[in-house]
């Protein structure tokens, strides 16, 4: 078995690649879906900024998650499977509420806004049952990632609903507040 400093390791380097993830795929964002302007998305220093954005996101992952299955298990408040069950049929439920009542055409950003509640609610759980995040920063990191999860779930809703100059700065803010829900979990857990 993992030393305990080895898997804290692994989730504090996973962590801190999430958000290089968010603030360099808010560049390609920025760069890339200007109102007015056409142009490929995925080539030149845009594929690079795209390119970065998934090596980083998805070693991120990868990290935060063997870090996580690595951590002391002590009883956790909540069962992991069950925070991961609960969000398969949160992404089904939203993927229908959105597309049925909203008509907003499903995008990646439903799966990314959805899984990105999965792997911080889960980790916030192992961190609490490993002893490394006290009962009060279990519930408020809990209750903010719930919060970023509905801010991030209404701004995909108004995304197709508002005009384009908005709309691409709207997409900018689950993004941002995405890395900073790291950001916190980070200072309040990891540091």
């Amino acid at each position: 078995m993992e030393p305990a400093s080895g898997a804290f390791h692994r989730v504090f380097i996973g962590q801190i690649l999430l958000v290089v993830c968010c603030v360099v795929y808010l560049i390609w964002w920025s760069v890339s879906f200007r109102p007015g302007q056409e142009v490929n998305r995925v080539g030149g220093v845009r594929g690079i900024l795209l390119l970065v954005t998934a090596a980083s996101g998805l070693t991120g992952v990868y990290l935060s998650v063997m870090g996580m299955n690595a951590l002391p298990s002590g009883k956790a408040k909540l069962s992991g499977p069950g925070i991961c069950l609960a969000g398969i049929l949160l992404y089904v439920v939203m993927l229908f509420v959105t597309s049925k009542f909203f008509q907003r055409p499903v995008t990646t950003e439903l799966f990314l806004i959805t899984g990105f509640l999965v792997l911080e609610l889960t980790l916030v759980n192992a961190l609490n049952a490993s002893g490394l995040l006290t009962d009060g920063r279990f519930v408020a990191l809990f209750a903010e990632n719930l919060a970023a999860f509905a801010a991030g779930m209404v701004l995909y809703v108004l995304y197709y609903r508002v005009e384009p100059v908005r709309a691409f700065y709207l997409a900018m803010v689950p993004l941002a507040v995405d890395g900073i829900s790291v950001l916190l979990l980070i200072l309040l857990a990891l540091v």
